[in-house]
């Protein structure tokens, strides 16, 4: 399991914000797998972070969220991005394939939709109006 992989959505889109707002201004390579850098965050000492690529859960950052928790924080991440910025790059790359994905899923259920209601006869067109309107009634407590 890769380090990113081990982060939350959040701290994920965090972490790549983190990363191209240029807050990891430096960073050391102790060892192969290992990375230690100091990034600002919100308060005014920079957090102590260390990543190990080839065991994430060995990473550790001194922030409020990572402090003592086995979790992937923003800091890691941004650190992870600044040391391969390949891995920022196919992050991204994810993230609007994703988004793609998504539009043309919402695009065809709409066509779908469409289809649906201008195949419907006027009653049964009058029925589902009716059944939906009131459905929104019970469920936001509105009435027409």
């Amino acid at each position: 399991m890769s380090l990113l992989s081990s982060a939350s959505n959040a701290s994920a889109w965090r972490g790549y914000e983190y990363y191209t707002q240029r807050k990891v201004k430096s960073y050391v390579q102790l060892s192969d797998t290992i990375y230690e850098c100091h990034i600002k965050g919100f308060s005014a000492t920079p957090y102590h972070t260390v990543i190990n690529v080839a065991h994430p859960r060995q990473s550790h950052c001194d922030c409020p969220h990572a402090k003592d928790r086995k979790i992937i924080c923003k800091h890691m991440v941004a650190l992870l991005f600044t040391v391969f910025p390949s891995e920022a790059e196919a992050y991204m790359h994810e993230i609007e394939e994703s988004e793609r994905a998504e539009e043309q899923r919402i695009h065809e259920h709409y066509e779908e939709l469409e289809r649906y209601v201008k195949g419907l006869k006027k009653d049964e067109l009058q029925r589902e109006l009716y059944n939906a309107l009131i459905e929104l009634e019970e469920r936001d407590n509105r009435y027409w």
